[in-house]
Order: C-alpha cells, then structure tokens, then sequence
C-alpha cells in the first residue's frame, strides 16, 4: 500500500498547474480578469475600467491608420478599422494578456485583447484592419501578426485593397 502523497509533493502539484496557467499564448502572465471596455478611441487604442478606474489600453503588436483627430487629416481606412473596433468591443467584456512590458512611453497598458477565445489583435491584422507591428519586447505573438499580415495582404483585404499606397 502506497503512502499518500506529502506536503511537497502537494506544494510542486500546485506550483505546476500554476505554470500552465501563465503559458497561455500570446500572453506572459495569465490574462487578466474581464473588464469592460468603456470607449474605443480609434482601431488599436480603447479604454477599460480596470481596477476601479478607466485604463487606456493600446493593442499589443498591431497597428491600424489614424483616425482624423484635433483637425489633423487621418489615414487611408482608419475610420474604418476604428468602426470595426467600436462594433466589436465596444461596451463589451475582454480579456486583457500581457507580454514583456505592461506600459508604453505614453503610459498606455499595453494588451492582447481576447474577445472570447478570439485574439482580436491578430483578427484585425488577418481582415486587413491593422498591420503587424513588432516593438520589443513584446514579440511573443510578432511570427503569427505577421503571418496574418502577408495573408491579408495576398488577399487584398481591408487597407491592403482601399488605399492606394498601402503600407509596407
């Protein structure tokens, strides 16, 4: 008859589960509880209420036209991918995942956003919304933004189609 198990053999058991719960793809750290996303201020750059206060969150790897703000002229399909944003996210819960850095110099939290199980960074890249934007650190999602990125591009999706000097 087999002893049960001890103290430490309970203690490595749990340190275990909690590894493969910070493995997650796309994120160093477990994502973090749901929040709601109270504005969308354009395609890769929204708002959450996040800890008791509003957080402004900008979209880790990606990186979609400027929208037309303060009277300057914005991007060739900006509006649209800040359209699409606002229809997907707005006033809906999310899942925030986090890479190597948590802020930019702006003082933005930077995120995966996950829509459900939808990473809805890279699904703005794949229908052409967002281009792959790799900024180290955070690389841990850049190889599948950018596979995304050629895919939309071969397609003519979104930008890659509508404006006549596509980036890249």
């Amino acid at each position: 008859m087999r002893a049960p198990p001890g103290p430490c053999a309970s203690l490595l058991a749990m340190v275990l589960v909690g590894l493969g719960a910070c493995s997650s793809q796309g994120s160093r750290g477990p994502p973090s509880s749901d929040v709601l996303v109270t504005k969308v201020t354009d395609g890769d750059t929204i708002h959450v209420a996040f800890g008791g206060h509003d957080e402004r969150v900008r979209l880790i790897g990606v990186d979609t036209p400027e929208v037309p703000w303060y009277g300057a002229k914005g991007e060739c399909f900006g509006v649209e991918a800040g359209l699409y944003t606002r229809g997907r996210l707005g006033a809906r819960r999310v899942r925030l995942g986090f890479d190597a850095d948590r802020r930019d110099r702006y003082g933005r939290l930077l995120a995966y956003v996950y829509l459900g199980r939808e990473l809805f960074n890279l699904t703005l890249v794949r229908l052409g919304y967002a281009t792959a934007d790799p900024v180290p650190p955070d690389l841990s999602m850049a190889t599948a933004f950018a596979a995304a990125e050629r895919e939309a591009r071969a397609a003519g999706r979104g930008l890659w189609s509508a404006c006549p000097a596509s980036p890249g």
